[in-house]
């Protein structure tokens, strides 16, 4: 049984992807699947459970089953369906194989110990003749490096606001904030301290545990923040409501004649 070539596949794929279109289920799919075979000892051929993948891909039966069909065709896997008491069997196809259908300088097919020193150096410069000098992944983290972090001038700015209306901001102090920044966004700690100052908050640890309350809600804009504490509120007032007391139950007249009685003659 051939060994699974996990890393070298996984940047061969991640090249092809640069250049190639393909749904988010084959994405998640193929990962997920050579991830399943590296953990059962890097085998390139093994069984894995259908309701397994599913849960380790997050999609659906029927979006496995198309995902699947889909790098079946491209020849990135095969497929042996189930049977009694035995779970489907995967195959993950090596990459340098299918790829020689795409790039002429994949002369030789069977090329798998020396994968990554023969073909990777020469694998990028192939696959981004065609792209813009800069690729689209580098804006996207320049993208996120902007929104996380942003600019001195706005950090600045933050640690103004810190010291105006909580208190002076010590070296250590400073680090923190700036920590919260890089992990929660410029935007979501002004909006934590302007909740901070409006409900009288005086300290750093008042602060944080806003913005750790925001994290471990998974909460990443100012719209999901504002939903979420509005939600909070919402669910205080509810609880504020008195409860309507029942009035006193009626008697009725056999109920108020039987009383008489009893008073009468015990």
């Amino acid at each position: 049984m051939a060994k699974l070539t996990y890393h070298k596949d996984k940047n061969f794929f991640m090249d092809w992807l640069m250049l190639n279109e393909m749904s988010t289920g084959e994405i998640a799919l193929w990962h997920t699947l050579m991830n399943i075979g590296n953990r059962v000892g890097q085998k390139s051929i093994f069984n894995a459970p259908t309701s397994t993948v599913m849960k380790l891909t997050g999609l659906s039966k029927q979006g496995l089953t198309d995902a699947r069909k889909k790098l079946i065709k491209r020849g990135f896997i095969s497929y042996e369906k189930g049977g009694q008491n035995r779970a489907p069997i995967y195959e993950m196809i090596p990459l340098h194989k299918v790829f020689s259908n795409y790039f002429s300088f994949a002369k030789e097919e069977d090329r798998a110990e020396n994968l990554t020193s023969d073909l990777t150096p020469n694998l990028t410069p192939h696959l981004a003749e065609d792209l813009p000098q800069e690729l689209t992944i580098h804006k996207e983290q320049n993208t996120k490096k902007k929104r996380r972090g942003g600019s001195g001038r706005a950090s600045s700015s933050l640690c103004k606001i810190y010291e105006e209306n909580i208190n002076k901001l010590t070296p250590l102090i400073q680090k923190e904030l700036m920590r919260w920044v890089d992990d929660m966004g410029e935007d979501v700690v002004k909006e934590a301290l302007i909740m901070t100052v409006k409900k009288g908050g005086k300290t750093f640890s008042y602060l944080e545990k806003i913005l750790e309350q925001w994290q471990q809600a998974g909460l990443k804009t100012l719209d999901e923040i504002h939903t979420y504490e509005l939600e909070k509120e919402l669910g205080k007032s509810s609880k504020l409501i008195p409860f309507k007391k029942q009035p006193p139950k009626q008697k009725t007249a056999e109920e108020s004649l039987d009383a008489w009685l009893k008073e009468e003659f015990q």
